[in-house]
């Protein structure tokens, strides 16, 4: 959507050591849990733990170096898990897996078996490593911190090493040359399940999709691809809630050269044992009747002691909650547990819990402070549910230089955050939400605004109040506030599309089919338009069809006939054309153009001719598109129309690269760039980048191709740009078939397949049929190299089927003509 398309135009090293006087204490130890997830489990031992998020160089022992960045502070004796270390000492003694993954859900302990076998491995007097890394993920989730930090640690310069894929290929040299043990802690923060705006408040049962498993940034699959074929006796050990689809080898299978661990609950022996040090008194029977249903899961687990240390008639005893139902699933049981949990709360702290709950994210001292009072009662109550096992509190990074504790300031803010399960049980069991939402209102309506959007945390208090102004039903005044602070940020300059869908909905409490909970017709359909809008780039454009027919019914209905007309050209351009329906595309945009004409809006006419424009290099018309985009150009310049005249550019570049001119392209799509970055428009930017990829390709220039492609991929999935997506995955794959074998990396015509295939799930899941009438060309070329006929003749017959699309003149002439040279050759063959 460009400036003419708006749906209304009115337009450091850490000691290790924990601190010994936090301000407010913290009565806990760890029982095998993970940092992120809520797997923090409170005990009667007291501990105090802190995460730094710089690069820790031990000195030297023995010739070992070691480096630590995101360390985790095991406060407390480690229990069980024999089996477990037993396996991964086996792994380091098996030369032919130098990679090992251990997945399981939030709250299993991956964290602490990882960092206490890491601990056992740096006691060993005889020492196979000469260098040991820890990283940890859940500050950041970027690859770019690992590179960069463990190539200085490692004596690097990065900065002058120039791309991500240069320091990569760095470091993958470094440490095939050096025997090293590398743990990478929280891996799933890589993947597209869990980068987004909530992705520490994620529940793992929801992500099981093969989109979902890939890496955001390619570099990072390259990283994992890269350290799991190390064969120096190099050694990654990887916790991580789901599988990186990158390590997995046809059909979905773990290569041989990978280990896995599905991580579940504690052995019932250990479980007793976990029990007696919490000072609960119980029996192994008592044990294996509360724990068995639970299936031994640690988080529950601590849950249970939490409340039967706790219990009013018989504290310190497991008969205390003895009675548990074991018929439920495993959500029930979970919650059940912490029914009992809640249920021996104070009225005070099942409030405070409650009111907590009604954050959507974890929520720092100052605002807790600010909001229900900075007094012994509020801490008290803090105090006692991190007691309990309900509540999580973190500190910000301290460096080692700074020998006063941590305090709630800026300087070092404290936060406070539930595990999924708890929020949403203690949140429907808030009985004044209404009452809580409209006084975190209030305080957020008085948060600042930043001076400069430059991501989406700089978003979060706003993105925080549109939440509470909705859970308070307040819909008209949530819709403004999306409307004037957050759509222009997070639709031009973040592009943060499934953020923007997650929002909306709670507009449509009616369902998608009806109009959102909004008094103003035109509101309503603003609203469908952006909607629409996001769906459409988030890869889902026949859900955006009805959409954008809702909103252009209302704008009909009202005689608005420019935003009529906007509604109908966003329809043809950003849903029909993507699913091939070519003919109600031609007559929508005509109907847009001749609307515009009656109206003499000259600039909502040349929108609607650029995108016809568009439309024609699709169906192979080449000089109509011309003409079409020379004319709207001409008017955008005139206008100093910037962003349109870079749209114009990237069409241009467009048609050119559909025609195999790689040169006449390249200057195209580098306008394209110039105008999209100095705009800071994210979608735009990434097209660019794109096209400028496919023009290096066409020219042979394959490390510029590289380069511009592995941005453009990284960048469309960091805003999970699916449009696009497929698109460059396609560039990927032709540039991988054309270019020779690089270091650490596979043949050609494996990796081709590999990104092909992903184009082509995304594609399908999708229903974008421009896209997979190129990717069945492509893989019909690979069948041909593989000298396999029959394969080549089924992919470039489906081919010729997708881009026929209505049949010509509405057909997509460029991939119909490979398609059919394709078949020809085959015939002659």
């Amino acid at each position: 959507m460009n400036e003419s398309q708006k749906p209304d135009p009115s337009r450091q090293a850490s000691s290790g050591q924990p601190d010994p006087t936090p301000s407010i204490q913290t009565q806990g130890d760890y029982v095998g849990g993970d940092k992120a997830g809520g797997d923090k489990v409170m005990g009667n031992k007291i501990v105090h733990q802190y995460i730094t998020n710089q690069p820790a160089a031990a000195p030297e022992e023995e010739g070992v170096r070691i480096y630590e960045h995101g360390r985790y502070n095991l406060a407390s004796q480690f229990v069980g898990r024999k089996k477990e270390l037993q396996e991964l000492d086996d792994w380091q003694a098996d030369a032919s897996r130098p990679m090992f993954v251990i997945v399981a859900l939030g709250g299993t302990g991956k964290s602490a078996l990882t960092w206490h076998w890491l601990e056992t491995v740096k006691a060993r007097a005889e020492q196979p490593f000469k260098l040991i890394i820890w990283h940890g993920f859940y500050e950041t989730g970027q690859v770019d911190t690992f590179l960069t930090d463990v190539l200085e640690f490692l004596g690097e310069k990065p900065t002058e090493l120039g791309s991500k894929r240069v320091q990569l290929n760095r470091l993958l040299e470094r440490l095939a040359a050096t025997p090293a043990l590398i743990v990478l802690d929280g891996a799933e923060r890589l993947l597209r399940a869990y980068s987004g705006l909530n992705a520490a408040y994620q529940g793992d049962e929801e992500q099981q999709v093969q989109r979902a498993l890939e890496c955001v940034d390619p570099v990072a699959g390259d990283l994992l691809v890269g350290l799991s074929q190390l064969n120096n006796g190099s050694k990654t050990l990887m916790s991580t809630r789901l599988m990186p689809q990158e390590l997995l080898g046809r059909g979905n299978r773990l290569p041989a050269r990978i280990g896995r661990r599905d991580l579940t609950g504690l052995d019932p022996a250990d479980a007793v044992r976990f029990f007696s040090e919490w000072g609960i008194q119980a029996t192994p029977a008592e044990v294996k009747a509360v724990c068995e249903p639970l299936e031994y899961h640690p988080f529950c687990m601590a849950l249970l002691a939490g409340t039967a240390a706790h219990d009013f008639v018989a504290p310190n005893d497991l008969r205390a909650v003895a009675n548990y139902d074991p018929t439920h699933d495993l959500l029930g049981r979970r919650q059940h547990i912490l029914q009992r949990a809640y249920d021996n709360l104070p009225p005070a702290a099942q409030i405070t819990l409650g009111r907590l709950a009604a954050f959507r994210a974890a929520v720092p001292w100052e605002t807790i402070a600010a909001v229900f009072g900075d007094n012994r009662h509020t801490r008290a109550n803090l105090h006692l549910l991190e007691q309990r096992g309900l509540l999580q509190r973190a500190t910000a990074p301290v460096h080692p230089s700074d020998q006063r504790s941590p305090t709630p300031s800026p300087a070092h803010p404290v936060t406070f955050d539930l595990h999924p399960i708890a929020r949403r049980y203690a949140y429907e069991r808030l009985a004044d939400r209404a009452a809580v939402h409209v006084q975190l209102i209030v305080y957020f309506e008085a948060a600042p605004q930043p001076p400069k959007i430059t991501s989406l945390g700089d978003l979060a208090p706003t993105i925080e109040l549109y939440h509470h102004l909705t859970r308070a039903e307040r819909y008209d005044d949530a819709w403004v506030l999306f409307r004037d602070r957050l759509h222009n940020a997070m639709y031009y300059q973040l592009g943060a599309y499934q953020q923007m869908i997650e929002l909306l909905q709670a507009l449509f409490l009616d369902g998608e089919d009806k109009p959102p909970r909004l008094s103003k017709e035109s509101d309503q359909a603003w609203a469908l338009a952006a909607f629409g809008n996001s769906y459409s780039l988030a890869g889902r454009p026949s859900a955006a069809v009805p959409l954008f027919q809702q909103q252009i019914a209302i704008r009909e209905k009202q005689g608005d006939k420019k935003n009529m007309a906007v509604g109908l050209g966003n329809l043809a351009s950003l849903a029909q054309m993507q699913i091939g329906a070519l003919v109600a595309a031609v007559d929508n945009l005509r109907r847009s153009i001749a609307l515009c004409q009656e109206m003499e809006d000259r600039f909502q006419e040349a929108v609607g001719q650029e995108q016809y424009g568009r439309l024609l290099a699709t169906c192979g018309d080449w000089t109509k598109s011309a003409v079409e985009l020379d004319t709207a150009l001409e008017l955008f310049t005139a206008d100093d129309k910037i962003q349109s005249q870079g749209i114009i550019w990237a069409n241009r570049a467009l048609s050119a690269l559909l025609q195999g001119n790689g040169a006449a392209a390249q200057p195209a799509a580098q306008e394209a760039y110039k105008i999209a970055t100095n705009r800071q428009n994210a979608r735009d930017q990434i097209r660019a980048e794109w096209l400028m990829g496919w023009a290096a390709l066409a020219q042979g220039n394959y490390p510029e191709s590289q380069t511009r492609l592995d941005e453009a991929l990284r960048r469309c999935r960091a805003i999970n740009l699916v449009e696009r997506e497929p698109a460059i995955l396609l560039a990927q794959a032709r540039l991988s078939r054309a270019q020779s074998v690089g270091a650490f990396r596979e043949t050609p015509l494996p990796r081709s397949m590999d990104y092909a295939q992903q184009a082509l799930t995304i594609a399908q899941r999708s229903g974008y049929v421009l896209d997979l009438a190129d990717i069945h060309n492509h893989l019909a070329l690979l069948a041909l190299d593989a000298g396999d006929t029959a394969a080549a003749r089924r992919y470039a017959q489906t081919a010729h089927d997708y881009a026929f699309c209505d049949g010509p003149p509405y057909a997509y002439q460029p991939a119909l003509d490979e398609a059919d040279r394709i078949l020809n050759t085959l015939s002659q063959a």
